[in-house]
């Protein structure tokens, strides 16, 4: 019998940029799913505004450290069914690597309030290539202030990676407060360690 899924939830960091119109956001938080699989969020999501329209694009810390995992960002309304069918239908964050991310990326109709799906795959190696094992879906549930600051107000997930409905279903919590909080150390100590030299090294 295999062990049971859980996940530390979603751990939300902002970072002041060089520019007073651009603001990044870190996402961080680790999956384990049953029978050992496991993968976790490690993406920044970089915002700017640009003629008073605020625009996002999305860094894969990720593959910036060569971890074992894929993350995908896109975004999303309240109700939105997110799958492996549905995920490539909805609206992409914009991808980059360097530091272009003062121009152009996905537009937001409503930076006070939005949501946003993910998609997070552990990584295998076939035939000498990366490719996604196992998929895990969920969303955020955030708002952007005038500051540029962003604010997490929800978050889900579907432990056994099927479909999730956004803004839907609760956020089962890890096993014990104690995983928790050794979870969440462990986190911190790599978003330090890790994207935080990736964004020095892409300046």
């Amino acid at each position: 019998m295999g062990a049971s899924a859980y996940w530390t939830g979603i751990s939300l960091n902002n970072y002041d940029r060089s520019s007073s119109t651009s603001r990044d956001y870190a996402f961080s938080g680790d999956i384990y799913g049953a029978d050992g699989k496991s993968a976790w969020i490690l993406s920044d999501i970089y915002g700017h505004v640009e003629n008073g329209n605020l625009y996002l694009k999305h860094m894969d810390f990720s593959l910036e450290s060569m971890d074992a995992t894929f993350n995908w960002w896109a975004l999303a309304l309240y109700g939105d069914v997110v799958s492996e069918e549905t995920f490539s239908s909805l609206n992409r964050i914009e991808d980059f690597y360097g530091n272009d991310w003062y121009t152009g990326g996905t537009f937001v109709e409503n930076p006070d309030d939005f949501y946003m799906a993910f998609k997070v795959s552990e990584v295998l190696i076939e035939n000498h290539e990366y490719v996604a094992g196992q998929t895990w879906y969920g969303w955020v549930h955030v708002s952007i202030d005038d500051n540029l600051d962003m604010t997490l107000l929800g978050d889900g997930i579907n432990l056994n990676g099927g479909s999730v409905t956004v803004g839907g279903g609760g956020t089962p919590e890890p096993a014990s407060g104690l995983l928790l909080l050794v979870g969440g150390a462990l986190l911190a100590l790599r978003r330090q360690r890790r994207a935080r030299s990736a964004i020095s090294a892409a300046r």
